[in-house]
């Protein structure tokens, strides 16, 4: 199936993923990927039996980034800021989610989304 996948690990800045990204899978030549979003939550955890709520963010990149290159398409990148609400915690692990449209050689618009484990380091 198209679609993509986070890099399994993601970079951190001021407790922010920057930029969430990975690779396009199987994206036929003849097509063009022309927006993704791309969101970002991490767990709270539990205290004294209190559930908190963890850090969330989301991201995009529309049809005006020329950044997708070439095809055949291999890289994606959600780098124009959303909201984000809480502050991510280096070395633990995240959920990634992300939405792809993709324009096809036949004129019709296709959408792949996929969720996967992520680990948040610091931006080196």
């Amino acid at each position: 199936m198209p679609g993509g996948i986070f890099d399994l690990t993601q970079y951190l800045t001021d407790g922010r993923v920057e930029w969430p990204q990975g690779d396009l899978n199987d994206i036929d030549p003849n097509s063009v990927p022309t927006w993704v979003e791309a969101w970002v939550v991490q767990g709270g955890g539990e205290v004294a039996g209190q559930y908190l709520i963890g850090p969330s963010q989301s991201s995009s990149h529309g049809p005006s980034w020329s950044g997708w290159g070439n095809a055949p398409y291999q890289r994606w990148k959600a780098d124009v800021p959303g909201w984000a609400s809480g502050t991510f915690e280096s070395g633990q692990p995240a959920m990634g989610i992300a939405l792809l449209s993709i324009y096809n050689a036949d004129q019709t618009h296709t959408y792949e989304w996929w969720a996967t484990v992520v680990v948040l380091e610091q931006k080196p």
